[in-house]
């Protein structure tokens, strides 16, 4: 990034909020070239304003980061999760497999209410949904007896390396909980594949989605 439009977002970072004064003293450039990086920064979404009026005189322009402009900031939660999960799962392998199956039955309640009423294509249809929203890049794509779901980028992959007895683990919890739903593995990044990706099965029929009997030869989902 330009040198001047970096130390732009470093001094929002660091205050907060300021006027285009501010931020060209900080950046040692003129007004006019202050707010020239800053229409820039507005446009790639980093930079917004509020327009704050005095008791006297014409109103100012108060310059802040957006979300994108924060996220433009390392982060290290991973590494925090990284010890959380090490200090919660180093006792045995059963508190690895209970943490799983929490994460997975809170995951999944907290997306129930978008399945609700659907059938099963549309559940699946929506989980992909979700999981895009989530980072996963997510497709769905059907097959003779139910669907795939591939997804294209792990959002959690930091603490997934080192832990994937609970994140990849609570991950095929969610999708059985929220769709009631058979899942089966086919490609792990773990394993080295470029994806993560699920064959998903109702593990009942739903006379909605069903239009064989062969459909109906579903076995239960098994236990986390």
């Amino acid at each position: 990034m330009q040198k001047t439009r970096r130390t732009i977002l470093e001094f929002l970072k660091q205050r907060g909020r300021a006027t285009l004064e501010e931020l060209a003293g900080e950046a040692r450039v003129a007004s006019m070239s202050a707010r020239g990086h800053l229409s820039v920064l507005e446009r790639d979404g980093l930079v917004t304003y509020d327009e704050v009026r005095g008791k006297v005189g014409r109103p100012r322009f108060v310059y802040s980061l957006t979300d994108l402009g924060q996220d433009q900031f390392p982060k290290s939660y991973h590494v925090l999760c990284n010890r959380v999960l090490e200090a919660a799962t180093t006792s045995s392998a059963d508190a690895a497999s209970e943490l799983a199956s929490r994460i997975a039955q809170a995951w999944a309640d907290d997306h129930r209410g978008r399945v609700a009423g659907q059938s099963f294509a549309e559940k699946v249809r929506t989980l992909g949904a979700i999981r895009t929203e989530e980072g996963a890049m997510a497709s769905v794509e059907p097959t003779e007896d139910g669907f795939l779901l591939v997804q294209h980028h792990c959002p959690a992959s930091c603490v997934a390396a080192r832990f994937p007895h609970v994140i990849c683990t609570a991950e095929m919890g969610y999708i059985r909980r929220l769709l009631d739903a058979t899942v089966e593995r086919v490609t792990w990044a773990q394993n080295g594949d470029g994806t993560c990706s699920y064959r998903i099965r109702p593990s009942k029929p739903d006379i909605r989605t069903l239009q064989s009997d062969s459909d109906c030869q579903c076995r239960p989902a098994p236990a986390d």
